[in-house]
């Protein structure tokens, strides 16, 4: 039974993992761990494409951009239900996130259900 209930996990998260691999591991510019448009660190909006989210929520600062669902966020991140709705990066584990960041699940923005995020909440 264990065993049955691992596999299905494993199974779950493969995909997910694949995802974040590409996404989060790259992203001088764009999308990741140090994309300008959303995931990387920032002091200040100029830092940024979009937005520069500080505060206890995001610990070094992280660029995002205003959503109302998915489909404004850029492929890779989701819309999340924070500061009236904001792009994160998705995560599977806490290494997955940059340092300073947690991957807790988080309200989804325009949907309902949750989504794994990297965030400091």
């Amino acid at each position: 039974m264990i065993a049955g209930m691992l596999t299905s996990s494993l199974r779950t998260l493969l995909p997910w993992t694949l995802v974040l691999a590409a996404f989060i591991g790259c992203g001088s510019d764009g999308v990741g761990s140090g994309g300008s448009l959303v995931g990387g660190s920032c002091i200040d909006n100029y830092d940024c494409e979009g937005q520069c989210l500080g505060g206890g929520d995001f610990p070094g600062g992280t660029c995002s951009v205003s959503c109302r669902d998915d489909r404004d966020c850029p492929e890779g991140s989701f819309c999340i239900d924070k500061k009236g709705g904001v792009c994160l990066l998705p995560c599977g584990s806490v290494r997955d996130c940059r340092p300073g960041y947690d991957c807790d699940d988080k309200d989804n923005k325009g949907i309902s259900g949750k989504t794994f995020v990297c965030i400091n909440d």
